[in-house]
């Protein structure tokens, strides 16, 4: 694997982040049917959502406050 998320694989990149549970790495925001499923690598969050941009919104909102912590 190289040194930079840059350069690595899709897959590489999501095994990379299912690997390191506890900490917010990364966020996604994946369709599922008729509403999305927002979550992230630490474990501790996850949602379902009506659109794409609530769920990116609610992902920042989480990031922010986990920072620092």
């Amino acid at each position: 694997m190289s040194d930079s998320v840059l350069y690595d694989l899709p897959g590489e990149f999501v095994s990379s982040m299912a690997e390191s549970t506890g900490y917010c790495d990364a966020q996604a925001v994946l369709p599922s049917e008729d509403h999305y499923i927002a979550f992230c690598t630490c474990g501790n969050w996850h949602t379902t959502v009506p659109t794409r941009d609530e769920g990116l919104a609610l992902a920042r909102a989480h990031t922010a406050e986990t920072e620092g912590k």
